[in-house]
C-alpha cells in the first residue's frame, strides 16, 4: 500500500489552500488538532507526510495494516479508537499537544456512521486547549470504495483540492456550568465545518 500510494500520489496535481494562520507543514506551529473525514485518510497522509503529525488509528487489522503506510510516510501512530482503546489515546493525545505536537484524527473513524462526527476530537481539544483545524478534501476523478464512509482513491493525474479552516478553539464554546453541552455544541460546530 505505501509504495503504490506513493507512486499514484507523485503524480496528483494538488492546491492546498491554508489560512495565514495555519502551517500544516512546519512541526513547530501552533499545537493542532487535524481533522478530516476517514474517506479522505489516504489523501491527508500522503500530502502531509513527514511533517511532524500524530495521528490515532484504531487498532484493529485495518487500523494495523494503515498505521504500516502512516508510519513509512513519517507519521507517529497513537493506538485507540471509540471502541477500543479510546481513554489511553484520549490522554496520550493531551500529552502531544501539551508537549507542542500536533495530531490527526478522524471524526467518524472507524466504523462510522460516514460523515457523522463523534465527540473525540472535540474532547482532546477542550482538554488540550488546542485549535481543531478542519481538512476538506476534492477530487476531479476518483474511485470510491464499497466501503461505509465510501473511501477516496483519487485516480492519477488527477486535480486535488485540499482546503484547511481557520483554528477553531474551543473557548468558542466553552461553558462552565455545562461541559456535556459544550462537548455536543463543539462537535456540532466540528462537523458542520467538515460539511461545508
Amino acid at each position: 500500500m505505501w509504495l503504490i500510494g506513493s507512486l499514484i500520489g507523485m503524480t496528483w496535481r494538488v492546491k492546498v489552500i491554508m489560512p495565514q494562520s495555519v502551517n500544516i507543514y512546519d512541526p513547530r506551529s501552533t499545537p493542532s488538532i487535524y481533522s478530516f473525514w476517514h474517506s479522505t485518510l489516504f489523501v491527508v497522509a500522503y500530502l502531509f507526510r513527514n511533517t511532524g503529525k500524530s495521528v490515532i488509528v484504531s487498532p484493529s487489522k485495518d487500523g494495523q495494516r494503515a498505521a504500516k503506510t502512516a508510519r513509512r510516510w513519517g507519521h507517529s501512530i497513537i493506538f485507540g479508537s471509540s471502541h477500543k482503546g479510546g481513554t489511553a489515546a484520549l490522554r496520550r493525545s493531551v500529552k502531544i499537544l501539551r508537549e507542542g505536537g500536533s495530531i490527526g484524527i478522524t471524526p467518524d473513524g472507524p466504523k462510522g456512521p460516514m460523515e457523522i462526527a463523534k465527540p473525540g476530537a472535540a474532547q482532546i481539544s477542550l482538554m488540550s486547549k488546542c485549535p481543531l483545524v478542519t481538512i476538506r478534501v476534492t477530487a476531479e476523478s476518483a474511485w470510491r470504495l464499497k466501503s461505509w464512509d465510501k473511501f477516496l482513491l483519487p485516480k492519477p493525474f488527477t486535480k486535488i483540492t485540499v482546503t484547511l479552516s481557520e483554528p477553531i478553539y474551543p473557548t468558542i464554546v466553552t461553558d462552565d456550568n455545562d461541559s456535556e453541552n459544550t462537548l455536543v455544541t463543539f462537535t456540532k460546530l466540528l462537523e458542520e465545518n467538515l460539511a461545508s
